[in-house]
């Protein structure tokens, strides 16, 4: 029962999601904020689906706060968030932040994939 996700985060979550394959990222992030604003969980589904939107609209800084936030609040960080940074880093032609970003997943001991390897060699 408590590691149950609450059904409010479900729905931003999705919520957040869909504005992420719109390529409504600016939506997203004001999503985002809005589940703090009504004292929702944000977890790390939350984080990843508001990076991909940054990712969607090439805003790598954006994408890379949302990280840092992360690591603030001690939500966990994934394989799936730093893939999503670094392909947010790819597409804002940021290869420098991908090569961070890939590097930071090592030192966190996050398994890398095909995606990890494919993106990171994408932006440089």
């Amino acid at each position: 029962e408590e590691n149950r996700v609450p059904v409010q985060t479900i729905a931003f979550s999705a919520a957040v999601s869909a504005c992420a394959k719109s390529g409504e990222w600016e939506k997203a992030l004001e999503l985002l904020g809005r589940m703090d604003q009504d004292a929702v969980k944000v977890d790390t589904i939350s984080f990843n689906a508001a990076i991909s939107a940054c990712a969607q609209g090439s805003e790598s800084t954006r994408a890379l706060d949302l990280i840092t936030a992360m690591a603030h609040r001690g939500v966990e960080i994934s394989a799936i968030t730093c893939n999503a940074a670094i392909s947010a880093c790819d597409k804002a032609a940021r290869w420098e932040e991908a090569l961070g970003v890939f590097a930071e997943m090592h030192q966190r001991r996050l398994q890398s994939n095909v995606i990890s390897y494919s993106a990171t060699i994408s932006a440089c």
